[in-house]
């Protein structure tokens, strides 16, 4: 395979190195091997030869340097496909840097000799060989140019002291028909989710884009556009032709990168800070970094599901700055109202979108902790529920949509956040409890008197994380994960008394399962093992069995480690969360 890599090693002028470098790695020294033109095709069938020039590059692969005294590049000449050149007549032969002498010998070998009888190479000062006007012959094939550099550890001594190091790079010869030309990315340098077009020219093979994990055939196509680049991103260009020696291959690459891109790696080990907005972990938590400060900086962003499309739209960043709880949401009065805790101040933000503009609201319930908010529309009045900073898990009334009432103490959970539902005549309220010291499900109602009475207590499996709590075609629902990540259900008429048997909805979430009614079934919205959220309906498809809920399908490529608030505002459903955003400049 020929490779254009773009890339010149050590200290090396870029001028030495020419498209199509295929490198090599020895013991001692690292070889690139670029070829001038590339792809390099053979010669016409009659006529003059075409001509080519090779430069091969030599970098010191540890930190110190050795000392070498001659270097001899051998070029296979003949007739016949594993062969390079036709002939040695004209060939050149130089270094950069300049001084060495060069000689060009009949049998296609070149002999190098430094001007100081020895010279060092280091890492970070290489040396390139150029053999030029080579006469390419005219058989389709590979060939391979061998290099051999006699060296030593400097300061050693005698002529046992040194070594040889051989090593072949290939040369690959096409046919004339076959043409691979530059790729092109534009831009080069991009926002996080934007798109690049990639362009190039290029006949007589068969012809795949790389990058990330697509492989698609761009055969006869001369562009290609890429969208959602989320982090700095590799794109190959590979063409292939078949030849009596087998397929021959050349590649092309072009390099974008991604401003705050996302960062793929087993491990992490960070030795100061770290400032983000966006973690994604394999696992059912934030990652572990090792580092003296952790900041985790998540903004809000706002997806949105677009009924014509029928798919979700890409998340969008919100105009509020990092967030320091998981956000509420409700629509009250035809207005979409958002309540949460911002990164800088305890103090609760209320914020209102009307379906194109969004606006901060002057009042706030109160200070407030990390947890997540609740909120939910009750009749005349907007209703939120909170932890305090000092533990107390609070609740709130505003009646008028412009100010918030004093707010009232409520039953606190063990752990995780509350969940509200308004069933049209009563207020109903979800969270983690104790009984006996044993975990479980408390269910709340608040009564005619403003006091909260438990209603229900579910023990096993026992919950984790914070429970979501829904009305849907007259059914109270509860929902709520397990240890393992699976999430179960239970419910009741919304006038009855007491709950179903604990059913499963068959999918496993790594964060709180959220679920919002429509028309008469379920949708809900839950992040995977590997922080890719997906989606599941209940009594929505007229295709699925009753009573089931649907395959869970990915939303998107945004990852998350925290469930989004899920709404449905007019015919639209809103999905508002910390994190996974796309980022507007």
């Amino acid at each position: 395979m020929t490779t254009d890599t773009r890339r010149t090693p050590g200290a090396v002028p870029a001028s030495a190195v020419s498209p199509g470098a295929a490198s090599e790695a020895g013991v001692e020294l690292r070889y690139a091997l670029a070829s001038e033109p590339f792809p390099l095709a053979v010669s016409p069938a009659s006529g003059s030869y075409q001509k080519a020039d090779l430069t091969i590059v030599l970098t010191r692969r540890a930190s110190t340097a050795i000392e070498c005294d001659g270097i001899t590049v051998s070029v296979p000449v003949g007739s016949g496909a594993g062969a390079l050149a036709a002939e040695t007549a004209g060939m050149t032969a130089s270094t950069d840097p300049p001084g060495w002498s060069a000689s060009v010998a009949a049998s296609g070998q070149v002999s190098f000799g430094p001007p100081s009888g020895s010279v060092e190479i280091g890492k970070e000062d290489g040396l390139a060989l150029s053999v030029g006007s080579i006469p390419v012959n005219r058989t389709v094939g590979r060939s391979r140019v061998t290099v051999a550099v006699r060296w030593r550890i400097p300061g050693e001594s005698g002529t046992s002291s040194w070594s040889t190091e051989t090593v072949e790079l290939p040369v690959t010869k096409f046919p004339p028909a076959f043409s691979l030309g530059e790729l092109y990315v534009s831009p080069g340098r991009i926002a996080y989710g934007d798109s690049v077009t990639l362009t190039w020219q290029a006949s007589g093979g068969d012809f795949r884009l790389l990058y990330n994990k697509a492989d698609i055939s761009v055969t006869d196509r001369d562009s290609h556009v890429s969208h959602n680049i989320t982090r700095d991103t590799l794109f190959q260009l590979h063409g292939t032709s078949s030849s009596s020696s087998g397929e021959l291959e050349a590649v092309r690459s072009a390099w974008v990168t991604v401003d705050i891109p996302d960062v793929t790696t087993p491990s992490l080990t960070v030795t100061r800070r770290v400032v983000t907005d966006r973690i994604a972990a394999p696992q059912h938590s934030v990652p572990w970094f090792t580092a003296s400060s952790m900041e985790y900086r998540p903004e809000l962003s706002m997806r949105m599901y677009h009924p014509m499309l029928g798919r979700w739209g890409r998340p969008a960043r919100l105009p509020f700055g990092p967030a320091g709880s998981p956000p509420g949401l409700a629509v009250h009065g035809g207005i979409l109202h958002l309540l949460f805790r911002p990164y800088d101040s305890e103090e609760l933000v209320w914020a209102t979108y009307d379906g194109s503009t969004w606006r901060t609201l002057p009042g706030s319930p109160g200070a407030a902790g990390p947890d997540r908010v609740a909120l939910v529309s009750a009749g005349s009045s907007l209703i939120c529920a909170y932890r305090a900073p000092d533990g107390r898990q609070l609740t709130c009334a505003s009646t008028d949509g412009t100010s918030w009432g004093t707010p009232s103490q409520m039953p606190a959970p063990a752990a995780g956040a509350v969940s509200l539902c308004w069933d049209g005549t009563t207020l109903h309220a979800a969270l983690r409890s104790k009984k006996d010291d044993f975990p479980c499900l408390s269910v709340h109602t608040r009564d005619a008197e403003q006091q909260w009475r438990n209603v229900h207590d579910h023990f096993h499996p026992s919950p984790v994380g914070s429970p979501e709590l829904v009305l849907q075609d007259e059914q109270l629902r509860c929902f709520f994960r397990a240890l393992a990540g699976e999430v179960y259900t239970i419910s009741r008429p919304r006038d009855g008394l007491y709950f179903s048997t604990v059913a499963r909805v068959g999918v496993r979430a790594s964060d709180d399962f959220r679920a919002v009614a429509t028309g008469a079934g379920l949708t809900a919205l839950f992040p995977d093992s590997e922080g890719v959220l997906h989606t599941t309906s209940y009594g929505t498809d007229e295709q699925a069995p009753a009573m089931a809920w649907s395959p869970a399908a990915p939303l998107d490529e945004y990852r998350t480690t925290e469930t989004p608030a899920l709404v449905c505002y007019g015919n639209r459903m809103i999905a508002i969360g910390r994190g996974g955003a796309f980022v507007h400049n």
